[in-house]
This record gives structure tokens, sequence and C-alpha cells, in this order.
């Protein structure tokens, strides 16, 4: 099983390499400087710190569940745990058992990778069909309003967000610890980086562990 997913998250590590090459080349081009790049560098290095805690965190529980080699590998491509476990409940449900359970045997863990993998697809053909229409639009939207792109954008951002968020405090209080204080300390850091810019680079991913650790102690407390 290792063999059939190593080559798969090889070509991902590829895929970033050559991204992430590309996006340095492309800098200067749309006005960076090689101090911009550094610092959008750093920043996004800093940022993946609390996302990549959390995704260890539930890849150890996902793997107890559909085991090591596929958690591995979906959650290097997808990266969200609520997609992936729904898919594999959803392919155990289908044969009438439990995910995790005794009787979850090698047709159970089948359907579960055959209803996972075919759940992705709806992303992949949107992403075909239409991502490259998108700048048509934009040219065409621009031709009213050049501002309403970035607004239909932003919206679409803190919607999403919301969405998340609202998903995740209805699970209990330490969520709703986690949410507010998140904001709370964003909104302190966002202060403290119009004085001090070289701290806006750590502001994000250090208010996500700040969050995370808040959440945790009230947790501990039994809140």
């Amino acid at each position: 099983m290792w063999m059939a997913v190593i080559p798969t998250v090889i070509a991902l590590c590829a895929q970033a390499v050559v991204f992430i090459r590309q996006a340095i080349k492309a800098g200067p081009m749309v006005g960076l400087t090689k101090d911009d790049i550094s610092t959008a560098m750093k920043a996004g290095t800093i940022c993946t710190i609390g996302p990549g805690m959390s995704m260890f965190t539930v890849m150890v529980a996902f793997m107890n569940l559909i085991g090591a080699p596929y958690a591995w590998l979906r959650l290097s491509i997808i990266g969200t745990i609520t997609t992936e476990m729904l898919g594999a409940t959803a392919g155990a449900t289908a044969l009438g058992v439990e995910l995790g359970s005794p009787d979850y045997g090698i047709i159970a863990f089948c359907n579960s990778v055959w209803v996972i993998a075919l759940n992705t697809w709806g992303f992949f053909l949107v992403n075909l069909l239409f991502a490259h229409r998108i700048e048509g639009l934009k040219n065409v939207l621009d031709r009213h309003d050049t501002q309403i792109f970035s607004i239909v954008g932003t919206c679409v951002m803190i919607g999403c967000i919301a969405q998340f968020m609202a998903g995740q405090m209805v699970n209990g209080i330490p969520y709703v610890v986690a949410g507010v204080a998140g904001f709370c300390i964003m909104l302190a850091f966002l202060k403290i980086a119009d004085k001090k810019p070289k701290f806006g680079e750590f502001a994000l991913g250090l208010a996500m562990l700040a969050a995370i650790f808040i959440a945790q102690v009230v947790k501990n407390m039994g809140v």
C-alpha cells in the first residue's frame, strides 16, 4: 500500500517546488522586489505551522480508521478531514458496517476508497471546465466596475470562513473559544503590525497557535 501512494505524494511535492519557482520568477513581472518575495515566503512558511500541526493531529486519528498509507495520501491531496471522513463513512455505511469497527474489512475499505476518490471529481471537473474562463469573466466585469471582482472575492472568502467557523462552533465551548480567541488575537496583532510591519509576517501563524493553546486549556478545564 505504501508503494502505491508514495509516487503520488512525490508528484505533489514536485508540483509544489515547480509552483514556488514559477512564483519567484513571476514576482518581478508584477512589481515585487526580492525583499517582497522573501517576506511573502517567510509569511507563508510561518502561517503553515498552525494548520500543519492541526493536520498532523487529524491524520493520526484518520490513520486509526482507514490505515496510515491512504490517510497520508488523501490528506496530502485534499487536506480536509471533514470531506475524507464523510466519504469513508458513506462507503462503509453503504455496506452496512461502521467505519473502524471489527466488521470493517477489505471490501468496506475498498468501497470507502472509491467513494472518497469519486467525491473529489466534482472539484476537478469544475476547475477543468471553468478555471480558464475566470480571466475572461473578470475582464467583462471590469468594464462596468473595476472593484466588483475584488469585492465578490472578498465576500466569498468571508462566507467560506464563516461557514467553516459556524460548523465547528456548534461542537462545544472550546471551539467557540478558539474562534473568538483567534479573531481577537489577530485584531490585536494587526494593530501591532501597523506600528511594526515586520511583525505582520508572523501575525497569522502566532494567532492560530495562541487560539489553539487557549482552546486546549479551556477543554482541559472541562468547560
